[in-house]
C-alpha cells in the first residue's frame, strides 16, 4: 500500500496469533502485514456495500441515514 498508515493496536484472540504466524512463516511475511492486508480488505467491502446501500436508498426515494431519518420515504 502506498497511502500512509494509521497506527492502531489491537488485542488478539490465541486462535488468531496462531493462524497469523502460520501464515507468516508459510509466506515469508510480517504479522502485522498480513492482518492489515485481512483488514484493508474487509474494509473495501464494508465500504462498498455502504455505497450500494446508499444509493438503493435514494434510488427507492428514502431518506439516507447519513440525512439522519432512516426508512422515511421523501416528500
Amino acid at each position: 500500500m502506498s497511502l500512509p498508515l494509521k497506527s492502531f493496536r489491537l488485542r488478539i484472540t490465541p486462535e488468531t496469533a496462531v493462524a497469523l504466524e502460520a501464515e507468516a512463516r508459510g509466506f515469508c511475511q510480517d504479522r502485522a502485514e498480513i492482518a492489515r492486508e485481512i483488514l484493508h480488505a474487509w474494509a473495501v467491502k464494508r465500504l462498498h456495500a455502504a455505497r450500494i446501500g446508499m444509493a438503493r436508498e435514494l434510488s427507492e426515494g428514502l431518506v439516507g441515514a447519513d440525512e439522519g431519518m432512516r426508512g422515511r420515504r421523501r416528500r
